[in-house]
């Protein structure tokens, strides 16, 4: 195996941050797990590239994000903090690395990294690739092991460690919130990284190679499984799918018998307690992780529970169809008596869940029970609450007016429910009369939700605040701010649509926002794509007059008429692209709000979809069946 001097890495290090490639070196893709406890590299020591892993990151200046990027691929973003929407702080001026101050908790826990900090004692303890780097709040010394030896390490008074207190939010225990902000270089450089500053993405770049083990690989990755982690997290094992794969009058004997041994091995590693919370919730990964491999649970990173983008909701939709399918076909899985017991319990987890986690407006939080900054919002965004009232609905009503399918998919779970016999349904205290309360709030919460402007109904904001206790309209990631999203709406509009017997408030909620969206858009414009090789991924995104005759539509629309909740003057209104007096907004991460998405977000422009086409055209599309199911 090649081998090269551990400083030759590092230096290639830098080389792939400013141009993504290292010259001489190659590039490590796959990962060799290991017991390295106890195994240390001087400077200039020969180590198998085979044995390292190797990692980026990097914490923007004028943005509350930090990025990831493995090997040779993309920078991922998210939140320094998560959920909240805190930057870094520039001690020593725009500009100088030398006085970057932020988070670092998440960071390093993308390379295997803990930072244990106390803000009671002011002891900030760091753990990373056999390396224990001590500080404290205040203090100008830190202590750096190896496991052989003990340094003095020494910083200048400005960049000593601190601890902030966020405003107005609080740990799950109830205690304050204080973010730890530390040097960030400093910090870096002792641990062994690489770093540069990227004058013309405003941001510090870090570089990392470690030895592989098990904390640094991840579950193996296999788009081509029919069960991974993103595919539960899509719905997309329906019911037909599943029963397609066994079969018998289709497929011989053997082919069934190992498809309904796959079905209960990916049962089984959704529930398993690495993957399934302890509160009954999952986390998301967007990542297809074959959870038909054995490794996957001792390569699988515990998250956070949350609703967001088809988690938790996804995973108790397949499993209700597993067990759906051992009572249709008992005789195809005798013998998996205790694993479907296993992963029954696993779906009535999730039910409570459920229930658990709707607060007392009635709405549901993006992340439950993690709840800081936006994770706590009421979150309609990427379908969160409209799936999960999906699912509470399916659960207490035995038809939908447009979509039977859940309904039939969870008509095993309301016998359980009714029969009161079940002891999993009895030990969580699940019952219909709770399940239809909950049903009931979270409608209410919808139908008082639906913003008005000017005396007109239209939408649906993607976050509401938790806190009040009229819904008022929040902001999510720094780019998504306050405003009504078409996006979000339409999706709402099919749950109330699939009500049998809907209120007359029901359906004056449904016209009205069907009548709205076919007011607002954009027409005489175009997206393009631009080649422009100053971008970071080459490219660029820009929406131009073309003469269009489409209709296209924001992704946001403000709340009220005039732009002042935006501080929009009267003189940028005159220059909004739409001629109705409903108009589209735009953000990037510095949670400017814009008019056009083509100033001052060149990041998001190219990495997030801002227009949309045939908003109008779907919401009719629901309405006219939606009509029809009721007959008129």
């Amino acid at each position: 195996m090649r081998k090269v001097t551990k400083s030759l890495v590092t230096l290639g290090l830098c080389t792939t941050m400013l141009s993504g490639m290292m010259a001489g070196v190659p590039t490590v893709s796959l990962l060799k797990a290991g017991n390295v406890e106890n195994v240390y590299a001087a400077d200039n020591e020969q180590v198998e590239l085979g044995d390292l892993v190797l990692r980026f990151l990097a914490i923007g200046e004028y943005e509350p994000n930090r990025y990831t990027k493995k090997d040779g691929g993309k920078w991922a973003p998210e939140e320094i903090e998560k959920g909240l929407l805190i930057k870094a702080d520039m001690v020593l001026g725009e500009g100088n690395v030398e006085g970057m101050m932020a988070p670092m908790k998440y960071s390093l826990q993308d390379i295997t990294g803990h930072v244990d900090a106390d803000v009671n004692t002011g002891n900030i303890v760091i753990t990373y690739n056999g390396l224990t780097l001590t500080m404290k709040a205040g203090s100008t010394t830190a202590e750096l092991d190896n496991g052989k030896e003990k340094t003095t390490l020494t910083m200048r008074s400005e960049i000593a460690p601190y601890f902030k207190k966020v405003d107005e939010e609080k740990n799950v225990d109830g205690s304050d919130y204080y973010a730890c902000y530390l040097p960030v270089k400093f910090t870096a450089e002792a641990l062994g990284g690489n770093v540069i500053w990227n004058d013309a993405m405003h941001r510090i770049e870090m570089a990392f190679a470690f030895y592989a083990s098990d904390a640094a690989a991840s579950p193996v990755v296999n788009s081509k499984s029919d069960y991974t982690t993103k595919k539960m997290e899509s719905n997309s094992n329906t019911y037909s799918k599943m029963k397609g794969r066994i079969d018998v009058t289709k497929l011989d004997e053997a082919a069934v018998k190992a498809n309904v041994a796959d079905m209960i091995k990916a049962g089984l590693n959704v529930v398993n307690p690495v993957y399934q919370n302890e509160d009954g919730g999952w986390a998301k990964t967007n990542t297809e992780y074959d959870l038909l491999e054995d490794s996957f649970a001792r390569l699988y990173t515990k998250g956070y529970s949350t609703v967001d983008n088809g988690a938790t909701h996804g995973h108790m939709k397949f499993l209700s169809r597993i067990i759906r399918l051992s009572k249709e076909n008992p005789e195809l899985f005798a013998g998996y008596e205790t694993q479907l017991s296993a992963i029954e319990k696993g779906f009535w987890k999730a039910a409570k869940y459920m229930c658990d986690s709707q607060n007392n407006n009635g709405g549901w939080p993006q992340y439950y029970p993690y709840g800081v900054g936006y994770f706590r919002n009421i979150t309609f965004n990427d379908n969160a609450m409209p799936d999960l009232m999906e699912s509470i609905y399916a659960l207490s009503n035995d038809k939908g007016l447009t979509d039977n399918e859940l309904c039939e998919d969870y008509a095993w779970a309301r016998d359980e429910i009714k029969a009161q016999t079940n002891p999993y349904v009895l030990e969580l205290g699940i019952k219909h009369d709770t399940l239809k309360e909950v049903w009931d709030n979270g409608l209410d919460f919808v139908i008082r939700a639906q913003v008005v402007i000017d005396g007109i109904k239209t939408g649906w904001a993607q976050q509401y605040d938790p806190d009040e206790k009229n819904p008022v309209p929040a902001g999510g990631r720094a780019f998504e701010l306050p405003s009504v999203s078409p996006d979000e709406s339409l999706t709402m509009v099919k749950v109330l649509a699939n009500i049998v017997n809907p209120s007359a408030e029901v359906k004056d909620a449904i016209t009205s926002y069907v009548n709205w969206i076919n007011s607002v858009g954009i027409t005489g414009y175009g997206v393009y794509n631009i080649a422009d090789r100053t971008r970071e991924l080459g490219t660029d995104r820009l929406i131009l007059k073309d003469g269009s005759t489409t209709k296209q539509f924001g992704r946001f629309y403000g709340l009220d008429t005039t732009g002042e909740y935006y501080g929009f003057t009267k003189a940028q209104m005159a220059n909004k692209m739409t001629d109705s007096k409903f108009y589209e907004i735009f953000a990037g991460r510095d949670s400017v709000a814009q008019l056009s998405m083509n100033y001052g977000m060149g990041e998001r422009r190219i990495g997030y979809s801002y227009v949309r086409t045939k908003a109008d055209v779907n919401a009719t599309a629901v309405y006219n069946t939606w009509k029809k199911a009721l007959g008129e």
